[in-house]
């Protein structure tokens, strides 16, 4: 069915192709030639000129020249982007939220894309070697993509005709160097383009390629969240507070998070303008993404077999504990926790565009989009037990947690004796994903003549997306073998750590400890199964965790477009309205008390209407007021409507009621209405001040909920996610770019981009509490200092997010139950200078502060910042020497 779907559309789309040409040779043939001009001004200008005509509230970022934006990623990019949040994760930069929200929708060229079964595509997986443009739509208009009530982060790829006419050949080459992995990688990229006229018309071929090889380190330090306990040990110190329980961590520790991780991209973009009334074009994307990883975590454990041992040290006036002893041989956990995943994305499209007369214009596109991911984890914990474990929960409060390990007699514990080591549990797991979509659209804008309403967009599109998953996690395996197995039974297996652990954070007494070897894990975990006890095989895939899903999509648009004069003032905007229609199959299993299985297939449908308008009014030549509604959605995610859940009946410990958890195939989709005004000054080509205030008010947020559903008689207290809450998000936007090119020589090269965003919003919780919303900085901001002068350019970027809500209901008895991340920022600095027209030299710098990411349980307070400490997180600062060039 979806090959006679394809081959009906490119039927189509060739036709229109055919009847137009003959059409178009009518016409008289001629070039316009467009010239890529170089330079940090001509970029700034380029973003200043989009937001300024566009028909909605926009940031974007333009790359002047190929390979020159110094970030490795758009998600790296889009941190200095008014109004944009990032998160950071395996020494990257991973995801992207417009102003708090994480529903964006992610567009290439404009057609949607996306990583396996999710909603939108990492944004990591685009290099920004690659870029031309990348436009941040905060409002919605009729023509644009549904799906992220966030906004939409649309990334433009080059095309042949966006280069000077002939051969164009232009790349770059880097070595980075990374501090903590202390290791220097390669990356570069090539674009190749041609253009040429014939007596067909004009012809345009580009390919491009991106490699990026990445070694990365982070150092992670943690305590869980501290339960309340009874020690009476007669050693341990008075309790402060005067209560009968101490606060107290059960597990702490340390891990080295480090990868080798490399991504290949490319470009393929050809283009045929046969005359000055059509242009045909293909394009194909793809990225293919490698990451070996692996996590050596290091798990004190005080509350092994209970707390029994005895507090040295409390935090002054609390009761919570700051020092603990054991001297009883409590267990220390030492793992290795290794990952292999990889994935490809790719999407080819063909389309046109045709001046049918002056005054109707014709587009169509038609685009198939593939993703797959396949990943293997495997993670071995050994132990050992050491006769006197001491506890230090904030060393020199630090907030980083510590052991001291000795031996009875006080001599230090040897860490690198592999004897000392258990096999005392292994996990097993692999997952694969799938996910692909076929889509059409056409669109078509009517001239008008002058009565106000200056034109006409109508438009159609239609997908057919599916979905698979299925994983295999057998959780933890302990040994079964009735004997201990020990370490020195696998020669090879030992591995030390580095010795670096977070120096410059905190002096700690442990920073190296033995791991199992990740390659030796790997190689013989056949082995290491049978020896504690298991079978040789893979994990089977858990049926509970499988669905199969396909969905189709249909939506029509009208759009009008105005200008006119109000009280003398030029006004000109939009207004229109998206109609949509959602047809799903969702397919999973069943699973009843742990075992039978039962396959399950729901159909729905769904319709939505969305309407939006926006108007700017010319108060004058370079001040503008303008304001934009519009109604969006987003989809759940295809895992959440999982139709399939898993039963489990009444136990003797619980013999009321039994439990469950499953997806939920009656979500709907996430609403949004949103409102933005906004006040824009382009005092000249290169400067502007900018001013936005917006209201988003938000139904159906999706979250975990617990409820008694019953089941054959039975009740059963089944956790899935639900469309259970409201909410509302406001805030302001304040941006300010500027080169003082009045001041005479070189310090006419100066400019400076300052934005800010404020945001202030709220959700009902599934228990009916408004909460802070989860993820949301409300206070973030950016200062660039910009220099480009004769053959130097240079730009020192700061960026600062305050404190936000990571989480709620933690478990553990420390006041709020809510995790907070504390605030962060990263200074950047990228210097280039051009040896010529020809070759330019590079140098970049990331995270020159040495940021390291904190967060603690509790509330936003310093009190329990010191109090509930959890992760203290260092990640690498990185130094980046590079050669581009242009012929």
């Amino acid at each position: 069915m979806l090959q006679k779907k394809i081959l009906s559309l490119s039927i189509a789309l060739a036709v229109g192709a055919v009847a137009n040409y003959g059409y178009a040779q009518s016409e008289s043939a001629g070039v316009v030639e467009e010239v890529l001009v170089r330079g940090v001004k001509s970029s700034v200008a380029g973003a200043i000129a989009v937001k300024q005509e566009a028909q909605q509230i926009v940031d974007s970022i333009v790359s002047e020249d190929i390979g020159k934006l110094p970030d490795n990623s758009v998600a790296a990019a889009l941190q200095r982007v008014t109004g944009v949040q990032i998160t950071r994760l395996n020494g990257e930069a991973s995801g992207v939220m417009v102003r708090g929200l994480p529903n964006v929708v992610t567009t290439l060229n404009g057609r949607n894309i996306f990583t396996t079964t999710g909603r939108g595509i990492s944004m990591a997986d685009i290099p920004a070697d690659l870029l031309q443009r990348v436009d941040v739509k905060k409002s919605s208009t009729a023509d644009d993509l549904e799906g992220g009530i966030a906004g939409l982060v649309d990334v433009r790829l080059r095309r042949p005709f966006d280069f000077d006419e002939g051969l164009t050949v232009a790349g770059a080459v880097r070595g980075e160097y990374s501090d903590r992995a202390e290791k220097t990688d390669p990356a570069g990229s090539l674009t190749v383009n041609n253009t040429w006229n014939t007596g067909a018309g004009e012809f345009g071929a580009m390919f491009s390629l991106s490699y990026q090889d990445r070694r990365f380190m982070d150092q992670v330090n943690f305590n869980t969240a501290p339960g309340a306990e009874i020690i009476n040990h007669p050693l341990s110190v008075a309790n402060p507070a005067g209560t009968a329980e101490s606060l107290i961590p059960g597990v702490i520790g340390s891990y080295y998070r480090y990868g080798d991780r490399n991504r290949t991209s490319g470009n393929l973009a050809l283009q045929w303008r046969p005359n000055d009334s059509a242009e045909y074009y293909f394009e194909g994307f793809m990225v293919d993404y490698d990451q070996d990883s692996e996590m050596n975590f290091w798990v004190p454990l005080p509350s092994w077999g209970g707390f029994d041992g005895y507090v040295t040290e409390y935090k002054p006036g609390t009761n919570v504990v700051k020092s603990f002893v054991r001297d009883n041989a409590p267990g220390t956990i030492s793992s290795n926790q290794a990952f292999a995943n990889a994935s490809k994305t790719s999407q080819f499209a063909i389309g046109g565009k045709w001046d049918l007369s002056s005054t109707v214009r014709l587009s169509s596109d038609l685009a198939y989009t593939k993703s797959e991911a396949n990943s293997r984890g495997f993670i071995l914990d050994l132990v050992f037990f050491a006769p006197r474990v001491a506890y230090d929960f904030s060393k020199n409060n630090s907030g980083v947690s510590d052991v001291t390990i000795t031996n009875a007699d006080g001599s230090p514990f040897d860490l690198s004796n592999p004897d000392h080591y258990l096999l005392n549990q292994f996990f097993d797991q692999r997952s694969q994903q799938e996910g692909d979509e076929v889509s059409w659209n056409a669109d078509a804008t009517f001239e008008l003549a002058d009565t106000g309403i200056t034109s006409l967009d109508i438009g159609a599109r239609t997908s057919w997306r599916t979905a698979f998953n299925q994983e295999a996690d057998t959780g933890g395996r302990p040994n079964i073998s009735g004997r201990d197995v020990r370490m020195t039974e696998f020669p090879g297996m030992e591995s030390m750590t580095p010795n670096n652990f977070l120096e410059g954070v905190a002096s700690l007494n442990t920073k190296q400890w033995l791991t199992p070897s990740r390659d030796y894990i790997y190689a013989n975990r056949v082995d290491i199964r049978q020896t504690m006890g298991y079978g040789p095989e893979d994990p089977s895939f858990i049926p509970a965790r499988f669905f199969d899903n396909d969905e189709d999509s249909y939506a029509v648009y009208a759009k009008a477009n105005y200008a006119l004069e109000l009280a003398g003032m030029p006004l000109d905007g939009q207004f229109g309205v998206r109609v949509l229609r959602l047809d799903s199959s969702l397919s999973g299993i069943n699973i009843i008390d742990g075992s039978i299985e039962e396959p399950i297939t729901i159909s729905s449908s769904d319709n939505k209407v969305l309407p939006s308008l926006s108007a700017r009014l010319g108060l004058r030549d370079d001040l503008f007021l303008r304001f934009a509604y519009g109604e969006t959605i987003s989809r759940p995610g295809f895992a959440d409507l999982n139709p399939a859940t898993a039963y489990f009946q009444p136990t003797p410990t619980m013999p009321d009621n039994g439990t469950g958890t499953g997806g939920n195939p009656s979500l709907k989709a996430i609403e949004s209405s949103s409102f933005d005004v906004s006040l824009e000054w382009y005092f000249s080509d290169v400067s502007s001040l900018t001013g936005t205030l917006f209201y988003r008010d938000i139904d159906g947020y999706i979250q975990f909920y617990a409820a008694e559903e019953m089941r054959d008689g039975v009740p059963y207290r089944v956790t899935r996610p639900q469309n259970t809450g409201s909410g509302s998000l406001e805030g302001v936007e304040l941006a300010y770019t500027h080169f003082f090119d009045f001041l005479p020589g070189i310090w006419s090269g100066f400019g400076v981009q300052l934005n800010g965003t404020y945001i202030d919003g709220e959700a009902l919780s599934p228990t009916g509490v408004m909460q802070p919303l989860q993820n949301v900085s409300d206070k973030s901001y950016n200062a660039v200092l910009l220099y480009e002068y004769n053959k130097l350019s240079a730009r020192l970027a700061y960026n600062w997010r305050s404190e936000y809500y990571g989480s709620f209901n933690e478990g553990g008895a420390q006041p709020g139950k809510s995790l907070v991340v504390k605030d962060s920022d990263s200074l950047d600095l990228s210097v280039s200078y051009d040896i010529n027209d020809n070759l330019t030299l590079s140098f970049d710098a990331t995270n020159l502060t040495d940021s390291v990411y904190g967060d603690y349980f509790g509330g936003h307070s310093s009190a329990d910042a010191y109090l509930y400490p959890r992760d203290t997180y260092a990640r690498d600062k990185t130094y980046a020497v590079g050669v581009r060039f242009r012929y």
